[in-house]
């Protein structure tokens, strides 16, 4: 599987936007529609919110992706791939915060606000620096946080098992964007029982990160799932081999030897 537009984001030579819609359009024939669909919302609110600035705006603009357009958190308590794909997304109006923190990170561009998404433990936020100042979107619900909302934030869901520091609100490069966008869209074609797809993700992973070990045994247990067994064991021995001490090492050790060994492997 060739995927050009995810070969280049070390160097972020595309937005990430537009690669997210790459990214659903290999799913469904029918995004342009909804990329459309959404675009011209977006219009309707730059417009609405022109006469404001800096927080007055973003603010503005949060309280109508949330409550004029009706954008909210994905209800099932384990979210499937219509809760992550932006199109998706975008018809359904509900959404992992991952997925609304990136469309409402596009809104807030098309309205001239640069939001900038931080790898926050337990799903990104967005952060707005504003007359030096920072702000941080929960985009689970539009709630704007401040310096101390967000130490409490990251004390809640770390447990308090790791010490703060104001280096883990830094902006997040392309890369760390998308691979964890990715994960968990790979994660819920698989809730979802849907493993073809699932393993598309799994390659679009692996041309970001080439020879991952854990990506390469998520790519092994897919195979296995579609019943190509012999391919799984290529990639469940590549990672037993590159990963030794991992736990999960010693259950692929004993069902490798329940299985026959494949005659090359490429990698």
């Amino acid at each position: 599987m060739h995927f050009s537009y995810l070969e280049q984001v070390d160097r972020e030579m595309l937005p990430t936007i537009e690669i997210l819609w790459e990214v659903s359009r290999a799913f469904h024939s029918d995004s342009d529609h909804y990329v459309a669909e959404y675009y011209q919302l977006l219009r309707e609110t730059a417009e609405a919110t022109a006469e404001l600035q800096g927080v007055k705006r973003l603010q503005a603009l949060i309280d109508r992706f949330y409550f004029t357009l009706g954008f909210s958190d994905a209800p099932e308590p384990v979210a499937g791939s219509k809760r992550i794909l932006l199109d998706r997304v975008i018809s359904l109006r509900t959404g992992l915060p991952v997925s609304l923190a990136l469309l409402l990170q596009e809104a807030a561009a098309y309205a001239g606000l640069p939001l900038e998404v931080v790898d926050f433990p337990g799903y990104p936020l967005l952060r707005f620096d504003w007359q030096h100042q920072s702000y941080f979107v929960d985009p689970l619900n539009g709630e704007l946080l401040e310096d101390r909302q967000v130490q409490e934030r990251f004390t809640e869901v770390t447990e308090d098992a790791l010490d703060f520091s104001w280096d883990m609100v830094e902006v997040a490069d392309q890369k760390s964007v998308l691979v964890r966008y990715l994960t968990e869209l790979k994660h819920a074609f698989i809730n979802d029982l849907e493993f073809a797809n699932a393993l598309t993700v799994v390659h679009m992973i692996l041309t970001i990160l080439p020879d991952d070990p854990y990506e390469i045994r998520d790519r092994g247990y897919v195979l296995e799932e579609l019943d190509c067994q012999h391919a799984a064991v290529d990639d469940y021995q590549y990672f037993v081999e590159q990963c030794p001490d991992d736990p999960s090492a010693q259950l692929l050790r004993l069902q490798l030897e329940t299985w026959p060994t494949p005659q090359h492997t490429l990698h």
